[in-house]
């Protein structure tokens, strides 16, 4: 590999959320470990270098030596770069217009929650999904109406149709938030799913707004489909996405809407503050988009092979757990109700005793997360088959000590 994963960045003096900001964490997760010795895969933040074409703009952003106020309008290169993009990747055309700055996804998602409802009303979410569309509800007054996706099989995560069309036929229901790819099952949605969706959302003056953020992280020979190139009718489709995931941009804010419909991006754009990208948020997306192609090429590759070492060392290690590579995403969504524990105890057994900080399940699965962990493969794989090894020496112990009883 020309570029290496394998070797982390350090993080110590970047002002870092996930390594020098412990009490974020505390605040949301009392009683979490994380000390100089935690090995950290509860948060969607990659220790690997930046692509060297990023750092370099990045570099040419710094030399202005003057940085005033700044808009993605004063850049016509920041349109053209996905546009340029999304032609290369998924073969669509997007109209420069369709584009709008946000500094990050749930920006984006906040703002379709309050264009389109009103406090009180419904919106739909098909658990288990990312916790923070759920925070986002709340926050605004709204409340959420769950479509539970099925799971026949360990990782076969499928939509309940049936229920996901009665859900949307409740007036009361004015917006679907998708999760696409899905985060955290890490379901790729087919081209026929997002139109049946869309389709069904349409019949009844539904609003889908697609979190797209993980778009550009997929399994080789899994394709990712845009929803407004699924989608027959676009009139009530607005996908949000950016680089923030796909080169760890979250730092710079590097997020956009695409809104094809006139009507609905006006709606949407009332009273509607962006906020302003940082010039060096220019800069790196444009060059990200541009230049950092062969850079993701090989971090998925990398990925790749980390997520199948990964889960083949759980099913050595661990057999009695659910576990499965996803389709898309770096994330495994790994089901641990075969060895019995409560949820308190699962999580107290992998980050106070084995020192491996991740997510509780319940986080993203109210009703039955409660058995799973979310587990963030942003690190390099030996690092990652370490804290495999270090919570299989735990649950080694705790079933010892549970036979000696």
């Amino acid at each position: 590999m020309k570029y290496d994963f394998d070797h982390p960045v350090s993080r110590a003096g970047t002002y870092s959320m996930k390594y020098e900001d412990p009490g974020y964490f505390l605040k949301r997760a009392p009683g979490i470990r994380l000390d100089d010795n935690t090995i950290r895969l509860h948060l969607a933040d990659m220790d690997f270098p930046c692509a060297p074409a990023i750092t370099k703009a990045m570099h040419r952003v710094a030399d202005f030596g003057t940085f005033g106020y700044t808009t993605a309008d004063a850049a016509p290169e920041y349109r053209e770069s996905i546009i340029s993009w999304y032609q290369r990747h998924f073969h669509i055309r997007l109209e420069p217009d369709w584009i709008l700055h946000c500094n990050g996804a749930l920006d984006g998602i906040a703002q379709v929650v309050r264009a389109f409802s009103a406090p009180g009303d419904d919106i739909i979410l098909c658990h288990p999904v990312y916790s923070n569309f759920t925070e986002v509800i709340t926050r605004l007054g709204r409340k959420v109406t769950g479509c539970r996706l099925l799971c026949p099989s360990v990782g076969d995560y499928q939509m309940d149709w049936e229920k996901f069309r009665q859900v949307c036929s409740m007036p009361e229901n004015k917006v679907f938030i998708l999760c696409s790819p899905a985060n955290p099952v890490g379901r790729v949605w087919t081209r026929a799913e997002l139109a049946r969706m869309a389709e069904i959302c349409r019949e009844n003056s539904v609003v889908l707004v697609s979190d797209e953020i993980h778009s550009d992280i997929v399994r080789k020979g899994v394709r990712h489909w845009p929803v407004i190139e699924a989608a027959e009718d676009l009139s009530n489709i607005i996908l949000v996405s950016g680089a923030n995931k796909s080169f760890n941009l979250m730092g710079l804010h590097c997020a956009y809407c695409v809104i094809p419909d006139p009507e609905l991006r006006s709606r949407f754009e009332k009273d509607f503050d962006a906020g302003m990208p940082s010039p060096f948020a220019i800069a790196a997306m444009v060059a990200a988009y541009k230049e950092g192609e062969e850079w993701l090429n090989q971090l998925n590759e990398y990925i790749d092979g980390s997520l199948t070492a990964a889960v083949e060392r759980i099913r050595e290690k661990l057999p009695k757990a659910g576990v499965y590579v996803p389709q898309g995403t770096y994330i495994l969504w790994v089901d641990f109700s075969g060895y019995g524990f409560t949820p308190e105890k699962l999580l107290r057994l992998v980050n106070l005793e084995a020192n491996v900080a991740v997510q509780n399940g319940l986080a993203h699965d109210p009703e039955q997360g409660g058995q799973y962990l979310r587990l963030c493969l942003t690190s390099p794989k030996n690092l990652v088959l370490t804290a495999i090894e270090r919570i299989a020496a735990v649950f080694d112990i705790s079933g010892a000590q549970n036979l000696r009883r």
